[in-house]
C-alpha cells in the first residue's frame, strides 16, 4: 500500500534493513558506519519500450490484401456470434476504481512523520487489507491494536489539517475505540510488554502533542510508556530484531523529554539500559549515544535535587553533604561534555563556519548563523547544546539556591523562573550562549531539509533543542529564533510544548 517495490535506488542492505539509504558511492555511509557489507546504491536502469500500433492503423505493405486474407474485427460480428451461441456468452463486469480513504489518511500522516521513526516503522508494515474496512471504528478480529491507533491518528490529523468535521468525528470515534482496546490490553500482563502495545501508546502520545485532548495528556502517555518499558528485561533486547531496537531508540527521545519535564529519573539512566542501546546495529553514532546518556543522568540529578531541597529542613547536617554530591556529579557531566566537544570539533566532517546575515525584523542588528557541511552536524550540535543546557541549569540551581534560599528550585530547573533570577548565577552567560548556539544552527539545518524536500516532518532532537532553547533565550533572541522557524512544523510542536 505505502511502499512501492522496485523504486528504491538504495543498496540492498539498507532496503533489507528497511532504512533510508544515503545513496553514497561506492558504498553508503550507513553500511560503512554499521560495518555491514554494501553492494552500493543501484544505478538507474533504462528500459527500452516499443509502442505497438493497433491493427486498425497498420497499413498493409505491398499490394492490397483480398478481403478473404484480411481479418476484419467488427462489433456487430461479435454480437451476432454471441447471440447465436448463448452458452458461450461471457459476462464482462464493469471495472470500478476502488477508493479507500484510510490509505489517503495513512499516506498523508507518513509525510509528516520522521522517516524510519518509531511510528513510521510500524506504518511501513501495514497492508491494504489491514485498513480496508467499511467501519474503521470496528476492529477486525485478531487485528493488532496498533492499526486502530494508527487509523485514529491519521484520520484526526487529516481532518484537522483540512478542517473536515465529518472526518474529525470519524477520527474521534476510532480514537475512543483505540483507547478502550488499549486499556483492555494493559489489563492483560502477557500483552503489556508487546511491541504492538508500546507502539500504540507512542501513537496516542504523538496525537496528544499534535492535537491535545486534555492538559498534559502527552506527558501522561510518555510517563506511562516508560513504566511499560521498565517491566521489560533489557537483557532480552540483546537478540531483538533491528526493528524493535530502532523502536526503543526512537522512543527514547520522547521518554527523556518527559522524564526531564517531570523531573523524574529515567530508566535510560540505568547501566543495563545504556548498555543494551549501544549495539552494533545502532544507526546512532557513539557521540550521539554519549549525549543521550548525559541527558538521562540529568533526569536523575534533577530528581535527587528536588528530594534534597524538600528535605533540607529535616535532614540537618546531611543536607550539605548530599548537596555537594549532586554538585560533584554535575561537574563531572560538565567536564565530560567539554571533552566531547573537543573530540567532535576535531572531526573535519563537523566543521562549521559563521556567517553574518541581515536580521528578519527591521531596526535590529545583523545576526550570526552557522553553516554546516550537512544537516547531521547541525542536529548533533543542537543535541550537544541541549545536554549542556540541562547540566548548566542544575549547576545554576545549586549555586543560586545556596546564596538565595528563597528561590524555588522547581522553577529554576524547568526554566519557568524570570530571567533576572537566572542572572544571579555565574552560569547565566553560558546558559544564554548555549541557547543562542541552538538558534544559530536552525537556518542552515532547515535549508538542508528543503534541498531534500523534507519539510513535512520534524526531527525529535531538533524539536527538543528548540523547546529548551526557548527557555534560555531572552525575548529578543527568542523572537529571532521563532522567525527562523516560521513555516516549519517544528515551531508548532515547540509552541505546544512551551504551553505545557
Amino acid at each position: 500500500m505505502v511502499n512501492v517495490a522496485g523504486r528504491s535506488k538504495g543498496c540492498s542492505t539498507c532496503r533489507r534493513r528497511r532504512v533510508k539509504c544515503d545513496e553514497t558511492h561506492p558504498i553508503c555511509q550507513r553500511c560503512e558506519k554499521a560495518g555491514f557489507q554494501c553492494d552500493g546504491p543501484q544505478t538507474t536502469v533504462f528500459i527500452q519500450g516499443k509502442i505497438v500500433k493497433s491493427r486498425r492503423s497498420q497499413k498493409p505493405k505491398g499490394s492490397v490484401a483480398s478481403p478473404d486474407a484480411t481479418t476484419t474485427w467488427r462489433r456487430q460480428d461479435v454480437e451476432e456470434s454471441a447471440s447465436l451461441s448463448p452458452d458461450n456468452q461471457i459476462a464482462i463486469p464493469q471495472a470500478r476504481f476502488r477508493f479507500n480513504e484510510n490509505e489517503v489518511y495513512i499516506c498523508y500522516l507518513r509525510r509528516h512523520l520522521l522517516p524510519n521513526g518509531p511510528i513510521d516503522l510500524g506504518l511501513q508494515e501495514l497492508q491494504a487489507s489491514d485498513i480496508d474496512t467499511k467501519d474503521s471504528s470496528i476492529a477486525k478480529e485478531g487485528a493488532p491494536l496498533f492499526i486502530q491507533a494508527a487509523l485514529s491518528f491519521a484520520t484526526l490529523f487529516f481532518g484537522s489539517r483540512y478542517q473536515q468535521n465529518g472526518i474529525l468525528t470519524q477520527g474521534y470515534t476510532i480514537h475512543g475505540v483505540a483507547l478502550k482496546r488499549l486499556n483492555e490490553a494493559l489489563g492483560e500482563p502477557e500483552r503489556r510488554m508487546c511491541d504492538d502495545v508500546i507502539v500504540s501508546v507512542i501513537i496516542l502520545a504523538m496525537l496528544e502533542l499534535f492535537m491535545p485532548t486534555g492538559p498534559k495528556n502527552w506527558l501522561k502517555h510518555m510517563l506511562g510508556l516508560e513504566q511499560l518499558l521498565a517491566l521489560r528485561d533489557p537483557g532480552s533486547l540483546v537478540y531483538a530484531s533491528f526493528r524493535t531496537l530502532e523502536l526503543y531508540k526512537g522512543v527514547r527521545h520522547m521518554i527523556l523529554i518527559a522524564s526531564l519535564r517531570n523531573r523524574s529519573p529515567s530508566i535510560f539512566a540505568r547501566p543495563e539500559w545504556k548498555s543494551v542501546l549501544r549495539t552494533a546495529l545502532s544507526l546512532e553514532t557513539p557521540e550521539e549515544q554519549d549525549l543521550h546518556d548525559v541527558l538521562a543522568d540529568c533526569s536523575v540529578l534533577m530528581a535527587v535535587s528536588d528530594e534534597t531541597f524538600k528535605a533540607q529542613h529535616v535532614s540537618g547536617s546531611e543536607f550539605p553533604r548530599r548537596r555537594q554530591k549532586i554538585q560533584c556529579r554535575a561537574e563531572e557531566l560538565l567536564t565530560f561534555l567539554e571533552a566531547w566537544k573537543v573530540r567532535w570539533d576535531g572531526n573535519e566532517e563537523n566543521i562549521y563556519i559563521e556567517e553574518c546575515v541581515e536580521a528578519i525584523a527591521t531596526g535590529t542588528p545583523p545576526r550570526t548563523i552557522y553553516r554546516f557541511i550537512n544537516d547531521s552536524a547541525a542536529r548533533m550540535l543542537m543535541l550537544y547544546n541541549t545536554a549542556l543546557l540541562y547540566v548548566l541549569r542544575i549547576m545554576a540551581t545549586l549555586e543560586t539556591t545556596q546564596h538565595s534560599p528563597h528561590h524555588d528550585p522547581d522553577n529554576l530547573l524547568q526554566g519557568h523562573a524570570d530571567t533576572s533570577v537566572l542572572k544571579e548565577s555565574s552560569f547565566y552567560p553560558s546558559i544564554q550562549a548555549a541557547g543562542l548556539d541552538i538558534a544559530r544552527c536552525i537556518s542552515d539545518y532547515l535549508q538542508h531539509k528543503r534541498a531534500r524536500g523534507e519539510m513535512d516532518f520534524a526531527s525529535p532532537v531538533v524539536q527538543w533543542a528548540v523547546i529548551i532553547a526557548g527557555t534560555a533565550l531572552g525575548s529578543e533572541d527568542l523572537n529571532w529564533m521563532v522567525g527562523l522557524l516560521k513555516g516549519d512544523v517544528t515551531l508548532d510542536v515547540a509552541k505546544r510544548a512551551w504551553e505545557m
